[in-house]
């Protein structure tokens, strides 16, 4: 039995969190790259890049990602439920959905 430190899964975490980033529309380049608790500066710094007159995306860490990387899921577990996401939205898309018509009118029921 490995024995292991009192902190050990705590600074494993720690390593892991996910991360807000501020890239580049263009070139998908990272530009910034912050901890969620600091999300202000990575909009701060957004602004100024855009007044720069750089075409810029702010990529937030989704619920279930964050979730996700606070359980220890695997990159490849990781991406396979983003793709199942991808299609479950996908398939909502094409057939539409119990509350919106093909035309985008919401359904009050």
């Amino acid at each position: 039995m490995t024995k292991r430190g009192i902190d050990y899964y705590h600074r494993t975490m720690e390593k892991e969190k996910p991360k807000i980033q501020v890239r580049d529309i263009e070139s998908q380049q990272v530009l910034f790259e912050c901890d969620l608790h600091e999300s202000e500066r990575a909009w701060q710094f957004a602004a100024e890049m855009e007044e720069m007159g750089l075409d810029i995306e702010v990529i937030n860490p989704t619920l279930g990602e964050t979730l996700s990387h606070s359980l220890g899921i695997s990159k490849e577990g990781l991406e396979a439920y983003k793709q199942s996401m991808e299609e479950e939205i996908e398939s909502h898309d094409d057939s539409g959905s119990c509350c919106f018509t093909t035309n985008s009118d919401k359904i009050i029921q």
